[in-house]
């Protein structure tokens, strides 16, 4: 019911593949719809991340942007979820001659008109840089998030291969984000180790994509509590990137014994097949969490997401009420 790494580009539906390729008059191959999902045996995050290419070519103008983004806020809405936090890359949407101001601007527009619809429901946007980008594209992914901040743009990212591009790369655009003020989240220690993860929280990040390769040692551990770092974690989206083997390596269990705070999200909706109701019932069975341990983690979501206090308030009343009917629907 709360998503806190949740991409728009991996969440398009099969509607939303039928509208948008008859829209933007291009085929969706024989393949449909079975190409807009991980296949069974992929077998790392590079060859995950392929299957972007194709909604990223449906996501080429404003309207289509708007569509996208409305179509999402309208699913998780009837899903029961009452916050999430969508990311995208700005970069990734220019091929018709947006420029990435405009990008932003239109799925802001679509996440405005959408939550006018949704009562109980919020939702704000997180920016991501992109690892295989110059710095330049990167930076002005950036300058967007500054002159968009305070209007549903919460935070900046930096996704993509991190085994072929470490964060090290990267300390410049992030300090020119923590010279706006503005928040930070990294995937980091999904395909690589700790010392990505490192190099993520050196670079400001305040919240950890992924992360389930931290080392568990004592120093790392209390430098990431000292840090008060969170972690999001996309549980089947890292079996099907090979970068855990099953859900009982996901290490949910050590992570709350050592009282680090961690997520459960879903990553991609759609490349993945999943959502964080599904996530939540393969880690309550995988881990038998009780209630009250689901509540904690749904806390966490919230404590740590990047929207204002008011609504953090607002979020836990909610959270509240319905943690009950939540459990009952998991187990």
């Amino acid at each position: 019911m709360i998503d806190i790494h949740l991409h728009l580009d991996g969440s398009l539906s099969e509607e939303d593949f039928l509208y948008l390729g008859k829209k933007n008059n291009i085929d969706l191959g024989k393949e449909f719809p079975r190409n807009i999902y991980v296949a069974k045996d992929c077998s790392s995050l590079e060859e995950y991340l392929e299957r972007f290419d194709f909604p990223l070519l449906l996501l080429q103008d404003a309207e289509s942007l708007e569509y996208a983004t409305s179509s999402l806020v309208h699913r998780l809405y009837k899903l029961g979820y009452i916050y999430a936090e969508i990311r995208f890359a700005p970069l990734l949407h220019l091929q018709k001659g947006l420029k990435q101001l405009q990008v932003v601007e239109a799925v802001l527009k679509g996440l405005n008109k959408a939550l006018k619809d949704c009562p109980g429901f919020d939702a704000n946007i997180i920016l991501c840089c992109m690892r295989h980008a110059d710095e330049q594209t990167n930076l002005e992914t950036i300058e967007v998030a500054h002159k968009l901040k305070g209007s549903k743009v919460v935070a900046v990212d930096l996704a993509g291969a991190e085994r072929l591009h470490p964060s090290s790369f990267y300390s410049r655009i992030f300090q020119k984000a923590q010279e706006y003020g503005l928040n930070i989240t990294i995937h980091a220690g999904e395909a690589t180790g700790s010392d990505e993860i490192m190099m993520a929280i050196a670079n400001g990040a305040q919240r950890i994509g992924h992360g389930v390769h931290l080392s568990l040692d004592n120093q790392t551990v209390d430098f990431v509590k000292k840090n008060n770092i969170c972690f999001e974690f996309c549980p089947t989206s890292n079996l099907q990137t090979k970068s855990l083997k099953c859900y009982q390596d996901v290490p949910l269990r050590k992570f709350m014994e050592l009282g680090i705070p961690v997520t459960i999200n879903s990553d991609n909706m759609t490349v993945s097949q999943t959502d964080v109701i599904k996530e939540f019932q393969y880690m309550v069975e995988t881990f038998q969490l009780s209630q009250k341990e689901v509540e904690q983690l749904l806390t966490n979501s919230i404590k740590y997401s990047f929207t204002d206090e008011n609504k953090k308030e607002e979020l836990l009343s909610l959270l509240k009420n319905k943690i009950f009917k939540f459990y009952q629907k998991i187990i």
